[in-house]
């Protein structure tokens, strides 16, 4: 009796102490649960500011890291160009984002993007190489002369002149100059038509799907896109064609016959600016493609902006002017992030108003200063 007595004791102390075992893990599982589950909280607000249209997106998130909770507001303001055309990327980070309103208008001297693209698909050249030449013809003249009497952008040239690949597009490049896109067209032996046809063809093979070419120069009133088909043969030519990317660079260019000529990308060589083109005519206003470095912790993060159709004698310089204030936007939404000796810069803005091609963050590593 006694034995079994204590045999029974023995069981209820048992189950006494692995009830409390469980009532204390489900405790345990609840403040687990409770700390760690991130909270989110956001709100979007659209306001009208002067000549720009603002949108911010505000997000709080909360998360819990290695026992300690902390919490993270983040805030995404645009301040994109009331009723134009506006794009930016973050290819680095596979980011996008455009304005609400993406008309299709004139891009002026944005066209030439294109010819370079065409031209470097069938001439692929370094950054030291010269490529293919060729000789400066009478037709070649009479076009100069032609382009300068409607104030078109010009590099002068002699005839029988040599003009190579290499030197060509750095004349379109950094001073948009349009004979020189009629020389590097002469270089593909192609027919200017055809060649305008290629330029419509590789447009859609990129996904330019509202964009369209009625020249190689960009004078035409008929040269349509939008901010966000600039913006992405923008990213293609800088990250795909390592020649440009170092000749958007060029803040002045010396040529042969020209001498030498400044860039026409505003505020090229400040606040990261590092060109790549701009464009103006009465039709189009004032409209630029720009690259500009973001430097986050040490770490180099290629932005780009483009706006279009910014009115005015001044047009160029308000357009460069919305793109400085676009990228100030984009840098606010991004951190840099270490973890286990590696740095990291992340996407902190809210994905509801820029979109995401394939993930949000990104291993970079440390570029050196410049």
């Amino acid at each position: 009796m006694n034995i079994l007595r204590r045999s029974r004791v023995a069981t209820r102390g048992v189950l006494a102490l692995f009830i409390v075992l469980v009532v204390m893990s489900a405790l345990l599982v609840d403040s687990s649960a409770t700390s760690s589950s991130p909270t989110t909280t956001s709100t979007t607000t659209s306001t009208v500011v002067g000549t720009s249209s603002t949108t911010t997106i505000s997000t709080s998130t909360t998360s819990t890291i290695l026992g300690t909770t902390t919490t993270r507001p983040t805030t995404t303001t645009f301040p994109w160009p009331s009723g134009d055309s506006a794009a930016v990327a973050v290819p680095q980070l596979s980011v996008v984002a455009a304005s609400p309103n993406q008309p299709r208008v004139p891009i002026a001297s944005l066209t030439k993007l294109m010819t370079a693209w065409v031209v470097l698909q069938q001439f692929p050249i370094a950054y030291d190489q010269k490529g293919p030449c060729t000789v400066v013809n009478a037709a070649d003249v009479a076009f100069f002369h032609e382009n300068l009497s409607i104030q078109e952008s010009t590099a002068k040239i002699r005839l029988g002149e040599v003009l190579c690949e290499g030197t060509l597009l750095r004349g379109l490049f950094v001073h948009s100059a349009g004979d020189y896109a009629m020389l590097l067209v002469q270089l593909t032996r192609m027919s200017q038509s055809k060649f305008i046809n290629t330029m419509n063809v590789d447009a859609l093979s990129l996904g330019l799907s509202q964009t369209h070419y009625a020249d190689f120069t960009g004078i035409s009133p008929q040269d349509l896109s939008t901010a966000q088909d600039v913006v992405r043969i923008t990213v293609d030519l800088m990250t795909s064609e390592p020649v440009i990317d170092s000749i958007a660079a060029l803040t002045k260019v010396r040529l042969p016959v020209a001498g030498e000529l400044g860039s026409y990308t505003p505020f090229i060589g400040t606040d990261g600016v590092v060109g790549v083109k701009s464009g103006y005519t009465l039709a189009s206003g004032g409209c630029v493609a720009m690259a500009i470095n973001v430097m986050l912790g040490g770490i180099i993060v290629p932005t780009y902006e483009v706006v279009l159709s910014q009115q005015g004698p001044n047009g160029l310089n308000v357009a460069g002017a919305h793109g400085i204030a676009l990228m100030k936007a984009l840098r606010s939404s991004m951190s840099v992030v270490s973890s286990q000796g590696v740095r990291t810069v992340t996407w902190t803005g809210s994905s509801s108003d820029v979109v995401p091609t394939t993930t949000t963050t990104t291993t970079t590593t440390t570029t050196p200063s410049i």
